[in-house]
C-alpha cells in the first residue's frame, strides 16, 4: 500500500481519439475521456485540480501531443498521469507500437504517434517529476511493454520509463475491446468502476498493483483481453485514488470493542505478507539500480581513461613517415580534441561533411575543416568512408617544438588525472574514516562521481568544505551548503578545521526523510560527539527511528528518547 499521490502537485493528459478518416470510429473513447476525468477529479477518488487535469480530445498533430505531454511533465511536481485511448497500430517492419490519430491510417505508419516518442517526452523532463503512470487503452497496446526486437523478445525493462507505472488493455498480440452497446471500452470501463467504487477488501488508498490486479481479474472473469503491467522502481506502489470501498470505523464506544473474527485475521495476515514483500522488492530494485549507477560510473571512468592515453598518444607521438592526406567522412558524430592534450573537444564531426586527414600520430589522426578554420585529433576513424587523396601542405602546417612540449606535458597530467578519477569512482569506501572540515590554498576542480573529467565544481580559498568519504585517492567532499559534492584528487596543502578549533558537527543529508526500522542483531548506538562513546545499544524486536543520516549511518533516536549514532546499518528492517 502506498501513500496518496499528493493531488495540488500532480499533473494527469488524458488523449482520446473516437473519429477517424481512415479507420474505425470508436465512439466509446469520448466517453472513456468524460468519464475517466470525472473520476481523477472527483474529490472523494483522487481530487485532482480541474486545470492540472488536460483532456485531447481529436488531436490534430503529434506535436500537440508531445508538446502538451512534455509541459504537464515540467509542472508536475509529484505524479504525472498520461493516458491514450484509439487505435494501437504497429510498424509491420520493427513491430513498435504507434498510438493513432485522427488522419492516420494502417498504411502510414509515420501519420500516428510513435510510441517511443511519447516515452522520451515524459523521460525528458522526469527530473521534477517522481512518479509517472501511463495507461494506454489501445489494441496491442502491450506492444509498449516491449523493446525494439520482435513481439516474441521479452525486453519490457527497454521501454518502460524510469520510476513508473505502465497499465496497458491488452498484450502484445491481441487487440483491445470496446463492447457494443457498452458506455465505455471494457479496459477503461473496469478502470473507472474500480477508481469510482473502491475495490472490496483492500486498504485505502489503492495503488496501481492493486487496481492492475482487480481490473485483470474482472476482464478475465467475463472472458475480454487480459491488460498488461510493467513497473520501474516501485511503480506499482504509486496510488492515484482513495478506496471507496473501505467502510471507515465509527468513533470508539465506551462498551469493550468485539474480537475480531477469523476472516478479519486472515486478511491482516495477508496484507502484512504483501506489504513485507514489496518492501523486500523495493530493497531488491533500489540494489540493483545502485548497482547500475556505479557500473555506469565505473564504465566512463574506464572509456575517459582509454580517450585519455589514445590522446597522449597522439601528442606525444611524431608524425607517421610517407603518410598521405585524404578526405574522409564519418558515420555518425565524433569529437575532435586539440593538440594542446586537453580532454575538452574543440569540434564534432558530423556525418554528410568531407574532412582532412593531415597526418597520423599513434593512436591518432590529425584531421581538419576543408576550409583550415579548425583542425585537432580524431581518436576514431572506425567504419569512416575515405574519399581521394589531397596534398595538402598549407593546411598540415604542424606545430612549434615549445607548443609541442607544453600539450605533451598538459596530456601526462590530464592521463594522470584520469587515471587518479578513475580509481576514486571503482574504489569502496574507508572504513573509518572520521569527515573533517577544510579550506583549499588554492582554487581547485571537484568531479563528479559518475567519473566524467568535467569538472562539476570549484573549491576557493577562504570557504570551508567537508570531507566526508575517502575513496581510493580521492576525497568525496560537500560544499558548506551542502548543494554540490564530488571527488578531489589533490588535498596537498590544505587547512583542517580541527587543527584550529573548527567543530566537527556533520550536517544532516538533505531530504532524508525519518523512518522507523528494526535491527537483525544487537547494534551499538555511539555518542553524537567526536569521542565516540558508547552510548546504548539498539535490539532486535524492537522499533527505532532514524532521523538524520550522518555520514555513512544514521542519528538514532529510542522510543524512550534515547539518541546517538548507528554506524552499521546493514541488514536493518525499514517499517
Amino acid at each position: 500500500m502506498g501513500l496518496l499521490s499528493d493531488p495540488g502537485r500532480s499533473e494527469a493528459v488524458l488523449i482520446g481519439v473516437h473519429e477517424y478518416t481512415s479507420l474505425e470510429n470508436l465512439p466509446a473513447v469520448a466517453q472513456n475521456l468524460e468519464g475517466l476525468r470525472a473520476a481523477l477529479t472527483d474529490p472523494e477518488v483522487w481530487g485532482l485540480p480541474d486545470t492540472a487535469c488536460t483532456v485531447i480530445s481529436q488531436p490534430r498533430s503529434v506535436g500537440d501531443v508531445l508538446d502538451t505531454v512534455r509541459d504537464k511533465a515540467r509542472r508536475a511536481e509529484d505524479t504525472l498521469l498520461v493516458y491514450y485511448a484509439g487505435h494501437g497500430l504497429t510498424d509491420p517492419h520493427t513491430d513498435e507500437l504507434y498510438l493513432a490519430l485522427p488522419d492516420s491510417d494502417r498504411e502510414r505508419e509515420y501519420t500516428s504517434l510513435r510510441y517511443e516518442y511519447l516515452r522520451r517526452a515524459i523521460l525528458d523532463q522526469q527530473a521534477t517529476v517522481q512518479s509517472t503512470v501511463v495507461i494506454l487503452d489501445c489494441c496491442y497496446s502491450g506492444r509498449a511493454l516491449l523493446g525494439k526486437m520482435s513481439a516474441s523478445t521479452h525486453i519490457a525493462d527497454q521501454a518502460v520509463v524510469e520510476g513508473t507505472c505502465l497499465l496497458t488493455a491488452s498484450s502484445e498480440t491481441r487487440p483491445a475491446l470496446s463492447p457494443p452497446g457498452e458506455r465505455y471500452t471494457a479496459f477503461t470501463g473496469e478502470l473507472i468502476t474500480a477508481l469510482t467504487e473502491g475495490v472490496p477488501d483492500r486498504p485505502d488508498p489503492l495503488d496501481m498493483d492493486t487496481l492492475y490486479r482487480h481490473v485483470h481479474g474482472r476482464l478475465a472473469g467475463k472472458s475480454r483481453p487480459l491488460p498488461q503491467q510493467r513497473n520501474r522502481n516501485l511503480g506499482g506502489l504509486i496510488a492515484i485514488a482513495h478506496n471507496r470501498a473501505v467502510v471507515h470505523p465509527d468513533p470508539p464506544q465506551t462498551s469493550a470493542p468485539e474480537a475480531p473474527d477469523a476472516s478479519d485475521l486472515l486478511f491482516r495476515q495477508s496484507d502484512a505478507e504483501e506489504r513485507l514483500a514489496r518492501t523486500e522488492l523495493r530493497a531488491e530494485q533500489l540494489r540493483l539500480e545502485s548497482e547500475r549507477l556505479h557500473l555506469q560510473a565505473q564504465r566512463r571512468a574506464r572509456e575517459t581513461v582509454e580517450t585519455a592515453q589514445r590522446l597522449a598518444s597522439a601528442v606525444m607521438a611524431t608524425a607517421e613517415p610517407g603518410f598521405k592526406p585524404f578526405w574522409f567522412a564519418v558515420p555518425v558524430p565524433r569529437p575532435v580534441y586539440g593538440e594542446d592534450g586537453s580532454l575538452d573537444p574543440v569540434a564534432e564531426l558530423v556525418p554528410g561533411v568531407w574532412y582532412l586527414a593531415v597526418e597520423r600520430r599513434g593512436a591518432g589522426m590529425v584531421v581538419a575543416y576543408e576550409d583550415g578554420s579548425k583542425r585537432g585529433f580524431l581518436l576514431d576513424m572506425t567504419g569512416i568512408e575515405r574519399g581521394v587523396a589531397e596534398e595538402a601542405a598549407e593546411i598540415s602546417s604542424g606545430q612549434s617544438p615549445s607548443e609541442v612540449a607544453a600539450a605533451k606535458r598538459r596530456t601526462e597530467r590530464t592521463v594522470r588525472e584520469a587515471e587518479r578519477l578513475a580509481s576514486a569512482v571503482m574504489a569502496p569506501a574507508e572504513p573509518g574514516f572520521e569527515p573533517f572540515w577544510f579550506a583549499v590554498p588554492a582554487p581547485r576542480p571537484v568531479y563528479g562521481e559518475d567519473g566524467s573529467l568535467d569538472p562539476v565544481a570549484e573549491l576557493v580559498p577562504g570557504v570551508w568544505y567537508l570531507a566526508m568519504e575517502r575513496r581510493g585517492v580521492g576525497v568525496l567532499v560537500h560544499h558548506k551548503n551542502r548543494k554540490k559534492r564530488g571527488f578531489l584528487l589533490d588535498m596537498t596543502g590544505i587547512q583542517r578545521g580541527d587543527e584550529i578549533g573548527i567543530g566537527i558537527e556533520i550536517p544532516a543529508t538533505p531530504s532524508f526523510k525519518p523512518f522507523w526500522f528494526a535491527v537483525p542483531v544487537r547494534r551499538l548506538l555511539m555518542s553524537e560527539t567526536k569521542e565516540h562513546k558508547e552510548v546504548g545499544e539498539l535490539l532486535p524486536g524492537t522499533w527505532y527511528l532514524a532521523t538524520e543520516q550522518r555520514g555513512q549511518g544514521f542519528l538514532v533516536q529510542s522510543q524512550d528518547g534515547h539518541r546517538g549514532i548507528l554506524h552499521d546499518t546493514s541488514g536493518i528492517q525499514r517499517g
